[in-house]
């Protein structure tokens, strides 16, 4: 018996497989409301995420640097640096919880951290796998209340509360 638990157990790990960052981005659009748009975007990501058999079997995480994200207007940027928090929470995670197929696309539930406040969020994506390699096309949106922020005003102008989190991340098989 113990031999035939020691056999499956095994052959899960044996299925299981790290998959390494290879390249993407993640932008964070989100409007001066009654003036102009802000999307600040980074390419340098870090990953975790471990896939065994099936795409719905992936799990793991995605993280940025705050001070990562850049926007057009270098002094805005340092504003939303100040907004975010980055010198207490220099982070910025989702924690993949589970991966449900829905139609042609998959939804990914997991929490996302920001300003050291983790919540619940669910992402619409789109996956695709090749022998050596997997991509996510997605995104989500989310209340910076939610997250203890309060959307900057200035005089008669006002940052959105919403913001529309959308990435385009690429993965090769670690060996």
């Amino acid at each position: 018996m113990f031999i035939l638990v020691l056999v499956a157990l095994m052959a899960i790990f044996a299925n299981a497989y790290d998959l390494k960052f290879d390249g993407g981005h993640i932008i964070a659009h989100t409007e001066v409301l009654g003036d102009s748009k802000i999307d600040p975007l980074t390419k340098n990501i870090n990953a975790t995420l471990v896939k065994e058999d099936s795409i719905e079997s992936l799990n793991g995480k995605v993280w940025i640097q705050t001070l990562d994200l850049t926007s057009t207007n270098e002094k805005r940027d340092v504003n939303m640096y100040e907004l975010l928090n980055a010198t207490i929470h220099p982070n910025i995670s989702f924690e993949i919880k589970s991966v449900q197929k829905v139609q042609d696309s998959y939804t990914l539930n997991g929490i996302l951290t920001l300003n050291g406040i983790s919540k619940e969020v669910s992402s619409n994506v789109k996956i695709v796998e090749g022998s050596d390699s997997l991509s996510m096309d997605g995104g989500f949106s989310i209340e910076l209340t939610d997250y203890g922020i309060e959307p900057p005003k200035m005089f008669f102008l006002k940052v959105r509360n919403k913001i529309d989190i959308s990435y385009f991340l690429s993965f090769k098989k670690a060996n």
